[in-house]
């Protein structure tokens, strides 16, 4: 006798694994509230009216953050992380440093401008300094200030490139970091 197939077998539709469902809840509403952001401040925007743009339940939403500031706090940490990992492959590969993070700034300028709009650019700043400190748990002091120096630098040059509306190329901003930055660069590496 022939087994029955289910509706989500005939679709050839396949179900979530928990961690599955969660990772796309979570990045459902990341978008939502970037989304959100583009026409009301973070105070403006309702658990449930994220939730309806996210496609997601509030129950969803509860098992995964507790408030809409977390989902901020996490859409932060992942273009932080992006950013970061950028920095670091470019180190190893002894490639321009700046050339890929530049890039990626003006790849999603989209997302960074909306950053600056909505004023969650001071509170990535504060992010970063926390992110360098979870990430490098065991610098001293003096580099510590090293690598906030640099990320200052590049910040305000980035910031000032993104308001502008990225006019100047990848390739002149970039030069243009890695020029200020070079004797901080080799300070910080000779010391990690």
């Amino acid at each position: 006798m022939a087994k029955t197939k289910t509706e989500l077998e005939k679709r050839n539709v396949t179900r979530l694994s928990n961690k599955e469902a969660n990772l796309l809840t979570r990045t459902c509403l990341r978008h939502a509230l970037l989304g959100l952001l583009e026409s009301k401040t973070l105070n403006d925007i309702t658990v449930t009216e994220l939730t309806k743009k996210a496609g997601v339940s509030r129950t969803a939403f509860y098992s995964n953050y507790q408030t809409i500031n977390d989902v901020l706090n996490e859409t932060i940490d992942e273009y932080l992380t992006r950013l970061n990992d950028l920095a670091w492959q470019a180190i190893n590969n002894k490639e321009d440093l700046f050339y890929p993070i530049i890039k990626e700034l003006y790849d999603h300028y989209d997302i960074y401008s909306l950053m600056l709009k909505v004023d969650i650019e001071k509170t990535a700043f504060f992010h970063m300094r926390d992110y360098i400190k979870r990430t490098y748990p065991n610098i001293n002091t003096e580099t510590y200030y090293l690598l906030i120096a640099t990320i200052g630098m590049i910040r305000n040059v980035a910031l000032e490139w993104i308001i502008s509306g990225c006019k100047e190329s990848i390739e002149t901003i970039s030069q243009i970091c890695n020029d200020a930055s070079k004797n901080l660069r080799e300070e910080i590496l000779s010391k990690i």
